[in-house]
């Protein structure tokens, strides 16, 4: 072979190595874009309350089995608001959800009054600073509203809610209740230690269920 014919056949192999070597690399982007990217949510926290509108304002509180419902009238630009998130997620997490330690006796919700669709229902219940917590069985709030000088309402102002402890325990004033923020975590722990013992958790099967005790509003 001459040397012409060996520089040729290095000229026509250069271009054919670097469109491999193109090839591969799409071929390779190609792979991580069809790999499912994280999210960004795992590891955050669920929110339990129920996000409550205009349109399905009524229809919600007049649907639940809840007795009871807290209305927690809010901004999303809000500081104290983005604060406060927290400690009403773990009054919520309590009574909301298929996991709810306490179901079925009041329904957590949450309404954003920075939007224009929710203008018109947080003027009827006078919302006069953010977050703004209102309490009440919750056919009361179905077509309803509240204002500060209406003293025979059953929807109540709660001022006394600053944190999850404080939220809870004025809660528990109302219905005479003595739940705490650890019962999921005591749940938990009870129903771990009936999986180990089965002879125990035959028994806690076999007793007889308790009537409940309510209080009225």
């Amino acid at each position: 072979m001459s040397w012409i014919a060996v520089i040729l056949l290095f000229v026509n192999l250069v271009p054919l190595s670097s469109h491999r070597a193109t090839v591969s690399s799409s071929s390779s982007a190609v792979r991580l874009r069809s790999i499912p990217r994280a999210s960004g949510t795992h590891g955050l926290a669920v929110d339990y309350a129920v996000v409550l509108n205009a349109t399905n304002f009524d229809a919600v509180l007049g649907g639940t089995p809840a007795t009871y419902a807290v209305v927690e009238f809010y901004a999303h630009w809000c500081p104290a608001c983005r604060n406060y998130k927290p400690q009403y997620e773990k009054v919520a997490r309590l009574f909301n959800g298929p996991d709810a330690v306490h179901p079925g006796m009041v329904l957590m919700t949450r309404v954003d009054c920075a939007l224009k669709t929710n203008n018109n229902l947080c003027d009827k219940f006078s919302v006069s600073h953010y977050p703004m917590l209102f309490w009440g069985p919750c056919s009361e709030f179905i077509a309803a509203g509240w204002e500060p000088k209406q003293e025979k309402s059953k929807i109540r102002v709660i001022d006394d809610g600053r944190t999850a402890e404080r939220l809870l325990n004025w809660i528990n004033k109302r219905i005479g209740s003595t739940y705490c923020l650890d019962d999921e975590q005591n749940k938990k722990e009870h129903l771990s230690s009936s999986i180990s013992d089965p002879e125990q958790g035959l028994q806690m099967m076999l007793r007889r269920p308790q009537p409940l005790h309510s209080t009225s509003f």
